[in-house]
């Protein structure tokens, strides 16, 4: 079996291969390559059995070049050897079919207890002599990720034409119904944690499932919610069902959005809004753990409309130390100046913003008094307005590097004093 590694720090791959006697576990001897690049131009003309790639290397990172190597339909097995324990990579990871993702420093064993799970999958595929069905085999193997794929590219508008979208929903072994379709948007109420993510997902909506029965079609994590996608109109006993069952088994409580029923798919997309606009009207302090859009339609009409969703998308970009795209800041202006709403009224939301850039600021031990006194005249007068808070930013994301730069180099130094008064520790490791 014929084995590469993808590893753009010599040593490292160096230490890989040394790490098997690849002969006695059945593989030919590993073909280097310290890049991404490198090792899909071989790809083109050449084959492997498994790949052992990192994740982070320059110009074509890790995750980028398994999705290559999915796009290539290269039919191999692929192993993740990484330093960074990240979650939304290792999910992404598993989106794209990889089913070993390892922490380095890797042991000899570890990597060849991995290897032998590899190859029994391998010798398993090679004995299937028809190769139609090592295609529906990998096809039910993909089946969720097509499906989940299905349904993500509807919401996002990427699908808009009916005829396009029942293609697409055939090749999921998805039924598109011709009745009425409705969307529920689920959300955890209370501090979200990191560890289990995947799992609380994939829990709630295995329960979700049960619950709605044949009214289930599919479900998705979509903008930082569990959204579902159901058939025909979902009465308030299925909705309070569902809520209490997850407050008794998982233990904490949620909180559904349910839009309006619409037939014809296109409009699905219009549906998981109107479910993300009902779900975030509800509270944490509030009573009520459900709401139906139609509740909220006229009150919603009523109402100034805060893009939330952008100022999100500015704060997130400052807290990594990013400058926010201009355009994205021009959008988000537009959507509170006049003529959109009146003088006061603009003010009135101008000032919203500049106070949760305070709050940030606050948050992050920045002092941003001089910058906050110049933006606040500038909303009074309506003046230069995007002008005053891009220096604003700007201040925060510099000082914000600042503090990046000086906590990087005490950890640095820590590592270098530890290094040199414990050097002669046989039981020193990368880990450690």
């Amino acid at each position: 079996m014929k084995i590469m590694i993808v590893e753009d720090e010599e040593n490292i791959r160096d230490g890989i291969r040394n790490l098997v006697d690849w002969n006695q576990e059945g593989f030919e001897e590993p073909l280097l390559f310290s890049s991404a690049v490198e090792a899909l131009v071989f790809l083109e003309t050449e084959t492997v059995d498994v790949v052992l790639t990192d994740l982070y290397m320059p110009v074509l990172n890790g995750i980028e070049f398994i999705r290559m190597l999915r796009e290539q339909n290269q039919v191999c097995e692929v192993i993740i050897l990484t330093g960074h324990e990240r979650f939304e990579l290792a999910r992404e990871a598993i989106a794209l079919g990889v089913k070993q993702y390892l922490l380095k420093p890797v042991t000899g064993q570890t990597l060849l207890t991995e290897l032998h799970k590899v190859s029994r999958e391998i010798q398993e595929r090679m004995r299937l002599k028809d190769w139609v069905d090592i295609a529906k085999k990998k096809l039910h193997d993909y089946l969720p990720v097509i499906q989940n794929q299905f349904w993500n590219d509807l919401l996002l508008g990427n699908l808009i034409e009916l005829k396009k979208i029942k293609e697409r929903a055939e090749e999921a072994e998805i039924s598109i119904p011709e009745s009425e379709m409705t969307c529920l948007a689920v959300q955890r109420k209370g501090e979200q944690l990191e560890r289990d993510r995947i799992t609380r997902e994939m829990a709630l909506r295995e329960l979700t499932e049960e619950i709605l029965g044949e009214k289930y079609l599919g479900a998705l994590f979509y903008d930082g919610m569990e959204m579902v996608i159901c058939k025909g109109r979902i009465s308030r006993d299925y909705v309070e069902i569902l809520n209490e069952s997850v407050k008794h088994n998982f233990g904490y409580s949620i909180s559904i959005g349910v839009s309006t029923a619409q037939k014809d798919a296109t409009n699905l997309r219009n549906l998981a809004r109107e479910a993300m606009d009902a779900v975030q009207s509800i509270h944490e302090e509030d009573v009520i753990s459900y709401i139906y859009y139609r509740d909220i339609e006229n009150k919603k009409k009523e109402r100034v409309e805060y893009p939330y969703e952008e100022e999100r998308r500015i704060l997130h970009e400052i807290r990594f130390q990013r400058l926010p795209d201009r355009n994205l800041l021009r959008k988000f202006l537009e959507k509170l100046l006049p003529p959109r709403y009146s003088v006061e009224k603009s003010k009135m939301l101008l000032l919203q913003f500049l106070l949760a850039l305070v709050r940030m600021a606050d948050e992050l031990e920045i002092d941003v008094a001089t910058e906050f006194g110049k933006a606040e005249a500038s909303i009074e007068s309506l003046q230069k307005v995007e002008e005053a808070l891009e220096r604003m930013i700007t201040r925060m994301v510099s000082e914000k590097e600042k503090m990046s730069r000086r906590y990087t180099e005490i950890l640095v130094q820590s590592a270098r004093n530890y290094i040199q008064e414990h050097f002669a520790d046989e039981e020193l490791s990368a880990e450690k």
